[in-house]
């Protein structure tokens, strides 16, 4: 067990997230898994997944969204957050997916959406990987749906206006896709700065 368990920890050292099913071929069954854990050798994240004992939860349970669900989209508080956009805690992971897929993990909160909601999407390196999620300025977008008026909204926008260059013809793209009004809003707050 010494062997693989070391092999083991090698392996997530690299990887950084794995599955259950990942590690017993590994050990070679699953009595270890729950002393290693015990030991702090491995985090349980929950539902079937364990990260490397260095691994933030949060950050972990983004990798276990963005590589195990290549399909889902960042979406809602999640890629605000991501974005720097907010500093809501998160206790859940939002994903996008399209209306013909299905997520079942408790790790995360699965929102299925029309394809044509499903815009906005990049590409955005984190901890070595690469996952989809929306851009800031759909990121907007989610703000406004979730709290068209309150604080949450209104502190995206000014991170936004503040730390990026602004794209007014994206966000009104999205705005007449996604039947949103952030740019009313980015206006107003342009013009108070």
């Amino acid at each position: 067990m010494t062997k693989n368990k070391g092999k083991l920890l090698e392996k997530l050292k690299e990887k950084k997230i794995m599955k259950t099913s990942e590690i017993t071929k590994i050990l070679g069954n699953r009595a270890g898994i729950g002393r290693m854990v015990e030991a702090g050798e491995l985090i349980l994240l929950g539902a079937g997944f364990y990260a490397h004992p260095s691994m933030d939860p949060f950050d972990a349970a983004i990798l276990v969204a963005g590589i195990y669900y290549p399909y889902g989209v960042l979406s809602n508080v999640t890629v605000l957050s991501l974005h720097s956009l907010t500093d809501e805690r998160i206790d859940i992971i939002d994903v996008d997916i399209p209306r013909n897929k299905s997520i079942r993990n408790r790790l995360i909160k699965a929102h299925r959406v029309p394809d044509a909601h499903l815009i906005g999407i990049e590409k955005i390196a984190f901890q070595g990987y690469e996952i989809s999620a929306y851009s800031k300025e759909r990121s907007l977008s989610e703000a406004f749906k979730i709290d068209p008026n309150g604080p949450l909204f209104f502190k995206a926008l000014k991170r936004y206006v503040a730390g990026a260059e602004i794209d007014t013809q994206e966000i009104k793209r999205f705005d007449d896709i996604l039947k949103t009004d952030v740019l009313t809003s980015l206006s107003q707050e342009l013009a108070d700065a």
